[in-house]
């Protein structure tokens, strides 16, 4: 029976940590390769819509835009631009989504708005992991040295990228490593380059190569990413401007987790006035927390605030005897992974702040509970947390 005392929790917060974020199971993530797709000739004029599916079955649609500026020409190699094509393709063959043309002259700065090319992936709701795959970063002198930058974004949020390459260059050491045609920030000598670029150093050779790979990602979520592309200044000896592309190949990303929570109260009694929540009996609250989405959350981010109603006295004692324990509280973990233990869980005697320590037994003072569940979450699983209060 629904009774008196059954209550919304008052204040819930969910959170999950950007950093060392846990990955989504390979059977939820969403995968999308140009390779699978017909060749084509698009427009840097009009966006396009791709459909990106898990192996499951589920899909997700997303789109691409792009804007240009101060392009000569907009074909490579006899190519209309943007196309899928396999003029230039990747270490394993195949198609990819080709960006190119020729610039007017060099580009200034790839992070403004002039001689440059930007290519915008945009998702319906936040997406994390997001991982691209591009190809084709090189120079050729007195032509083009490729200049790339990549940007994340969610909201008024913007996020750097993790870039390497197959040769183990990363955003952290700057330099060409192994055979890599290309060299990636922050450096600032030869380049000057920022954690989110790159500059094209060699030829790349890049059909069916992988010397000019760069591996992007993202662990914030993120509903759009940015691609800037543009000619990076003329060095020693140069003089001239000539068509460039790069290319992409795949695209792989996580949901976001769905978090949703609910509130449920029972007598503890079954017999007598208990039955009822009369003055003097104890009432058992059930606080469920369910993940909905295919991504786990990240440990330790998930807090659960609940206040007290003035009629109960908070139970600070043993929850059951006659299981193993003498919390308080009971969590049931199910398939979630999460644990609780005693020194997760606070108290308030103020409804503010939570440093109160509750007496043993049946403490009046207690107006909040603060459950704070450690470890990861997994994806589409669900636990409760229950205690107990007495009836005032």
């Amino acid at each position: 029976m629904t009774n008196r005392l059954l209550l919304a929790l008052a204040a819930l917060v969910t959170a999950w940590a950007a950093p060392a974020a846990a990955s989504c199971s390979a059977a939820n993530t969403y995968n999308f390769s140009f390779s699978n797709q017909a060749a084509a000739t698009l427009n840097y004029a009009a966006a396009s819509t791709f459909t990106a599916s898990t192996s499951g079955g589920a899909t997700q649609n997303f789109t691409t835009a792009f804007s240009t500026n101060g392009l000569s020409s907009t074909q490579v190699a006899g190519i209309q631009m943007p196309a899928i094509t396999n003029t230039l393709t990747t270490g394993t063959g195949g198609r990819t989504l080709m960006i190119g043309g020729t610039f007017s002259g060099r580009t200034a700065s790839i992070a403004g708005a002039t001689r440059v090319i930007l290519t915008t992936f945009t998702f319906a709701t936040p997406i994390r992991d997001l991982a691209i795959t591009v190809h084709d970063i090189d120079f050729t002198a007195d032509q083009y040295r490729d200049w790339l930058m990549v940007t994340g974004a969610n909201g008024a949020s913007t996020y750097t990228p993790t870039m390497t390459t197959p040769f183990g260059t990363n955003n952290t050491t700057g330099g060409t490593a192994g055979s890599s045609s290309l060299t990636l920030g922050p450096t600032g000598a030869p380049f000057n380059l920022t954690a989110q670029q790159a500059v094209g150093t060699g030829a790349s050779n890049n059909t069916n190569s992988d010397f000019g790979d760069i591996a992007v990602s993202f662990v914030q979520p993120v509903t759009s990413v940015t691609i800037r592309y543009g000619n990076y200044p003329l060095s020693a000896g140069e003089s001239n401007t000539g068509q460039q592309a790069f290319g992409i190949s795949a695209i792989s990303f996580c949901p976001m987790p769905s978090i949703s929570t609910s509130k449920t109260s029972a007598p503890l009694g079954t017999t007598g006035a208990a039955r009822f929540d009369a003055p003097g009996s104890d009432v058992v609250y059930t606080i469920t927390v369910t993940n909905n989405g295919g991504s786990p959350v990240d440990a330790a981010t998930i807090v659960l605030t609940d206040t007290l109603p003035a009629q109960a006295s908070f139970y600070n004692a043993d929850f059951d005897t006659a299981l193993p324990g003498t919390d308080p509280f009971l969590l049931t973990a199910g398939s979630s992974g999460v644990t609780l233990a005693a020194a997760n869980v606070s108290y308030s005697n103020n409804g503010t702040t939570y440093t109160y320590t509750p007496a043993a037994g049946y403490d009046a003072a207690v107006k909040g509970v603060k459950f704070a569940p450690q470890g990861t979450m997994a994806a589409n699983s669900s636990f409760t947390v229950k205690y107990r209060v007495q009836v005032k």
